[in-house]
């Protein structure tokens, strides 16, 4: 890499984003920041469902906000970096705009990942043990709910370099590769 590179996949719970970006990672390298790191902070201190936390999304927002400004204050400068964050966006989500001026601020290229799958595939993918295991919501009666609302209300990055995949569509394989094969355009 010439520059840093902030990359930020995200899609709908249950699109993959978790599992494309470890391989991000583990085969091209890079600093992973999932989403749920700072949910998952808060839910392990309690006895509180992962669906109550969703609620003070907005707080477990302002606690990725700071992250991000002592990150960028103490970020190395010696070697270029990726950073891999992954989110499940929806239109009042504030950490693009976050991670495009972070990206800005370290001179790195801001690279938006939409994963796409259909409902039905979203819904098969909701209730696994990985899920449960990642304090995941599982429940199918309750995410077709959330998904009924998600849908309508999802972000669509219009950044000049996004890249939009169907992971219904797409084996992890397939995925990875067609990643790899974009980020390697800003290389």
């Amino acid at each position: 890499m010439k520059r840093n590179q902030v990359v930020l996949i995200y899609g709908l719970p249950a699109s993959g984003k978790y599992t494309v970006a470890k391989e991000i990672q583990q085969r091209y390298g890079g600093i992973l920041l999932d989403n749920h790191y700072f949910f998952d902070m808060f839910i392990g201190m309690t006895e509180n469902t992962d669906e109550e936390w969703y609620k003070y999304a907005s707080y477990v927002g302002a606690v990725r906000k700071a992250f991000l400004n002592v990150l960028q204050h103490f970020y190395t400068k010696k070697h270029n970096t990726r950073y891999i964050f992954t989110a499940a966006l929806l239109r009042e989500e504030r950490l693009p705009a976050r991670l495009r001026k972070f990206a800005q601020n370290i001179n790195a290229d801001f690279i938006p990942i939409e994963l796409k799958a259909r409902p039905e595939v979203l819904l098969s993918r909701c209730d696994t043990k990985a899920r449960r295991k990642r304090k995941k919501l599982h429940d199918k009666n309750r995410y077709n709910e959330l998904l009924k609302q998600w849908l309508h209300g999802a972000f669509h990055s219009r950044h000049p370099n996004k890249l939009i995949l169907d992971s219904s569509e797409l084996s992890l394989e397939e995925t990875v590769k067609l990643i790899q094969q974009h980020l390697t355009k800003f290389d």
